[in-house]
């Protein structure tokens, strides 16, 4: 790891902590920093080239380092920790350059926390061995080629057979998807069909039965996620494999993880425009041009003062947000918001500093290119921005 990412970790440490944390939390965040600096920052540059996203036995040693299955309670062989820790994960993945290349690939544990919301004593038992150790690497079936963000309007389809269903469909963009053991499936069944376009079931599919075939996608950033897409062709599960009520997907196993998938995705762009910040201070003001530091001229300092007044408001916005989650007051309009506002900012921040390191900043080989490919999804995934706005329109009302 190179001086700059120390520093920068360094000083978007010291901005992160907050009461809102336990000791035994900021044990946890060192654990990760460790993690990511020994087992990702000197590779992933390596698994970029190779195309094959991260190895599994990355996610083996994240099992033994205690990263995976946070929320897994005592019973199931977890710790039991609560959702900040997940909050931890995916802020401190933000801090180093190689986590643009890995991008949210290790931070599956939000559908851990939907198994353990909604999954049967048998499910919980037969899958949290494999999500604790790393042997079972997840990914969420939900976007589709054709809906988008129109979750409501997916195609994939369950038809009831006796005791099983039998599943068709496609889904794309699945982090981790292209390698993933199990696939958290939402699809709509005959009788979802009855009750209207919104009415969709979630099935946990192993995805070695056979029917599925997963596929890598090429993607312009966090080029060692192993993004996927997966085909399933008359894929045969159990009713047992039904995760919550059939037609109850929305309301209850998806409606919850939006509000939670949101408020990360919020914290780890404010740890990624940190660190964009913290490189191109440190570059500005050694890159000469004309004679003189490129940080001398008025209009880098103005842009520079520009985004430290976005990290100063984002600083206050997080701590607001992480205590309501941490007291159980957070509510799906405020994550909403700031879901729209801190993937903005995190592009509009990671935009500006590519512009002041010039063209260095456009080649592959600089971290700021990384950074700016990652953040440039953040206002996709998750639920476009447009979709935000829209949410956010509709509770004025």
């Amino acid at each position: 790891m190179n001086a700059v990412s120390s520093q920068s970790q360094s000083k978007a440490s010291s901005a992160s902590r907050n009461s809102v944390f336990s000791d035994e939390h900021e044990l946890f965040r060192e654990t990760c920093r460790r993690f990511y600096e020994k087992e990702i920052e000197p590779h992933y540059r390596r698994w970029e080239k190779d195309g094959i996203g991260t190895p599994p036995e990355l996610w083996r040693k994240a099992g033994d380092a205690g990263l995976l299955g946070l929320v897994i309670p005592p019973e199931y062989g977890g710790p039991g920790g609560d959702f900040l820790y997940n909050v931890i994960l995916n802020e401190e993945l933000g801090r180093f350059v190689g986590g643009a290349s890995v991008g949210a690939a290790i931070t599956t544990d939000l559908m851990t926390n939907i198994l353990m919301a909604h999954g049967t004593h048998e499910q919980k038992q037969r899958w949290c061995p494999g999500i604790l150790s790393g042997d079972v690497i997840q990914a969420m079936g939900l976007t589709e080629p054709g809906s988008g963000s129109d979750v409501s309007g997916i195609q994939t389809r369950a038809r009831r057979e006796g005791d099983d269903f039998i599943i068709s469909g496609n889904k794309c963009y699945m982090s981790s998807g292209s390698k993933a053991n199990l696939i958290y499936l939402v699809a709509k069944t005959d009788d979802d069909l009855k009750r209207g376009r919104s009415a969709m079931t979630a099935f946990l599919v192993d995805a070695s039965t056979p029917g599925v075939k997963l596929r890598r996608m090429d993607t312009i950033g966090m080029r060692a996620s192993g993004v996927g897409e997966g085909f399933f062709e008359d894929v045969r599960v159990s009713a047992q494999c039904m995760l919550g009520a059939e037609g109850d997907a929305l309301r209850t196993v998806l409606k919850g993880t939006f509000t939670l998938d949101r408020t990360i995705i919020a914290a780890r762009a404010l740890a990624v425009a940190e660190l964009a910040f913290n490189i191109t201070l440190d570059y500005v003001k050694n890159r000469k041009v004309f004679g003189q530091p490129v940080f001398e001229f008025q209009n880098t300092q103005f842009k520079l003062a520009e985004m430290k007044t976005d990290l100063v408001v984002g600083a206050a916005f997080r701590e607001s947000l992480l205590r309501s989650l941490a007291d159980g007051t957070l509510d799906s309009l405020t994550a909403t918001t700031a879901k729209l506002w801190f993937s903005e900012m995190e592009y509009r921040v990671a935009d500006t500093c590519l512009q002041l390191h010039g063209g260095y900043g456009y080649m592959e080989d600089s971290a700021i290119s990384r950074i700016y490919t990652w953040s440039r999804v953040e206002s996709i995934y998750g639920g476009t921005s447009e979709i935000q706005k829209s949410n956010i329109a509709k509770s004025l009302r």
